[in-house]
């Protein structure tokens, strides 16, 4: 039986680790594609050629210098209505990473490309949101040579939120020790941040103990 590729958007943090796992579990034959942008943390770098290298897979990274989140954009935004944006947003992030993928996934014949989305993530990011993707699905067919044959986009956990996430990779043998959620770069996550408190709140409701956990 054909193993089908797989192109997993890999970010270093909980879900995209989960998603990973995910399409291993499917027996799908898998290639990582990491995006490293402005500013982003040296840890979650990291945190991807880890995981990648734990499951034996590739990890292909991009540098995309040009593309920053709002916070870094104060002095060329002329959009009023971004600068009530959250400071992570990244204006159509997902149509350029998934743009990319879809690219490189019609190259190399992958016939999904998994994204580790989680229903929280909606609330802040539409471009997360299972319609948005079930529409980004329509509209590469049509450009590419052969319309389904590579890169339909597969939302894993996009129905279940990030505490069922924990517990799903907690099933599928996740290494989390290798995970980085932190917006620093330093030895041990801040415990402070956003996403370090979405992290603790999520491995909390699971009940399952954080290996990052910051002790004090």
């Amino acid at each position: 039986m054909k193993q089908e590729r797989s192109l997993v958007l890999l970010s270093g943090g909980l879900d995209s680790a989960v998603a990973l796992y995910w399409a291993l579990h499917r027996g799908y034959t898998v290639e990582t594609l990491t995006f490293d942008y402005y500013h982003r943390s040296v840890r979650e770098i990291e945190a991807c050629k880890r995981l990648a290298n734990y499951a034996k897979v590739r990890n292909r990274a991009l540098k995309l210098e040009f593309l920053k989140e709002v916070e870094d954009l104060l002095r060329e935004i002329r959009n009023p209505v971004l600068k009530k944006a959250p400071s992570s947003y990244i204006p159509s992030r997902n149509i350029i990473f998934y743009g990319i993928a879809s690219h490189l996934a019609e190259i190399t014949d992958a016939k999904y490309i998994v994204g580790g989305h989680n229903r929280n993530d909606v609330a802040s990011f539409s471009d997360s949101s299972r319609m948005f993707f079930d529409q980004f699905n329509k509209t590469v067919r049509i450009g590419k040579l052969k319309e389904d044959r590579t890169g339909k986009v597969l939302l894993p956990l996009v129905n279940i939120e990030k505490s069922e996430v924990v517990e799903l990779g907690w099933k599928l043998g996740v290494p989390f020790d290798l995970t980085w959620s932190c917006y620093k770069s330093r030895k041990s996550p801040c415990g402070k941040c956003a996403a370090c408190i979405l992290r603790k709140k999520a491995f909390d409701a699971a009940g399952i103990i954080d290996p990052l956990t910051v002790r004090t």
